[in-house]
């Protein structure tokens, strides 16, 4: 596991408040843009649209595990490719890049687990970002 220098995650920190972490995790703007979108029913869309992520991601983790393991590597990228798109659309930039990084495997490799599991940790920290975000918003 390697660390990030605190400059590196929080730019010149001379005199400058540090940013909450999940603000380093989740692009709280990107979901704003769908404030103005109502849903036919009322109900909040960016609420729904958390929740579909965590329950889908967590289904395609579980999908490229087994992909990995299968040694499939055209539905580990398929998958990867899926997670990074919806990870994008929900402001998940770190999640999308560790998305992106095993749909660029050329091969398969021992590289895969690590990387798999780079996506599970990025994922648990999206995952506490986006439920503190839902329950902020009820």
């Amino acid at each position: 596991m390697s660390f990030e220098p605190a400059a590196e995650i929080y730019g010149n920190t001379d005199d400058q408040p540090r940013p909450a972490r999940h603000d380093l995790i989740l692009d709280v703007g990107v979901l704003s843009a769908f404030d103005e979108v109502k849903s036919d029913d009322g109900s909040n869309l960016v609420i729904e649209l958390i929740d579909l992520y965590l329950k889908a991601t967590a289904e395609r983790i579980e999908q490229i595990r087994v992909a990995q393991m299968a040694e499939d590597l055209v539905s580990l990228r398929r998958t990867a490719h899926t997670l990074k798109g919806s990870s994008s659309t929900l402001g998940l930039q770190r999640m999308a890049r560790a998305c992106e990084e095993l749909e660029s495997l050329e091969t398969h490799s021992s590289r895969a687990a690590k990387l798999i599991e780079s996506m599970q940790s990025r994922f648990l920290e999206a995952r506490e970002a986006l439920i503190t975000e839902r329950n902020r918003r009820r």
